[in-house]
């Protein structure tokens, strides 16, 4: 084949937008004057944005070490999922979402994104195809709250794969718990990770406070607001789930009562 001929192939692909990103650069530029001229610095340093790179060189580090390619630009992630040969790979990069939206969530950032699946050109520095595409509106003029929706063709596929049995029982459990449904909308369940977790005390708290701290911060802008009283109510409605059904289902696990009610305080007024 030509070296200037390429080729398409199936892939699933992510397009993933940090929800409000706008407002924070004005943010950060503003830290970044303030720290100079309040401390006769010898450069511009915002500590917001600091956190915020290495929050997104954490994501990377994350993307890499589960082998799935990926393009940054600006608050953009685009990532991009052979499954050939391993269909469980389309629940896998569903958890893996998961795991990004908790990882910028624990530093008040939220994520905002579409999934399809199709034929694309995916080489080292070419992202090309009608999934990207797709993924960016569902993005832009779907998703509208944080959350991160799935095309119709990537939930048909999944089905397809389940009926045929090519993906494994352990994948389709994970499917029925990490997508949700409003309307003929199919998103994925950001709160998945919370179940089976150790940590989920911990984690509920953390991601509390930063859903908290948003629903303050833009409490006189409607437009955003709404976007984290949705999430809010996500939130709240995991918890219920989560102390009458869920901490259930987990593994060798007898909640105690105190524990219960300590989850249950954690629902945001």
């Amino acid at each position: 084949m030509p070296s200037d001929q390429y080729i398409y192939q199936d892939r699933a692909v992510v397009f993933l937008d940090v929800l409000g990103f706008q407002e924070k650069l004005i943010e950060f530029q503003k830290e970044a004057l303030l720290n100079k001229e309040n401390n006769d610095a010898e450069f511009y340093i915002s500590e917001a944005v600091n956190e915020f790179i290495n929050t997104f060189k954490s994501v990377v580090s994350f993307l890499d070490e589960n082998n799935f390619s990926y393009y940054l630009f600006s608050d953009n992630i685009c990532i991009t999922i052979d499954f050939e040969e391993d269909k469980n790979r389309l629940i896998d990069i569903l958890t893996t979402i998961n795991d990004l939206f908790f990882k910028f969530a624990q530093k008040g950032y939220f994520l905002r994104g579409g999934l399809d699946v199709g034929k694309f050109i995916d080489e080292k520095d070419i992202a090309v195809g009608v999934p990207l595409a797709v993924a960016v509106h569902l993005e832009k003029d779907v998703a509208v709250y944080p959350r991160i929706i799935l095309s119709e063709n990537y939930k048909k596929l999944l089905d397809t794969f389940e009926e045929g049995k090519l993906i494994s029982e352990q994948s389709i459990v994970k499917k029925n718990y990490l997508i949700k449904q409003h309307c003929e909308v199919f998103y994925i369940n950001t709160f998945f990770n919370l179940f089976n977790n150790e940590n989920i005390i911990e984690l509920l708290e953390t991601l509390g406070n930063s859903i908290s701290k948003n629903l303050i911060a833009n409490s006189l802008k409607e437009k955003v607001a709404i976007k984290y009283e949705w999430l809010r109510n996500e939130f709240n409605f995991f918890i219920d789930q989560y102390v009458s059904e869920l901490i259930f289902l987990e593994s060798d696990f007898v909640p105690e009562e105190d524990e219960i009610q300590k989850i249950i305080s954690l629902k945001i007024k």
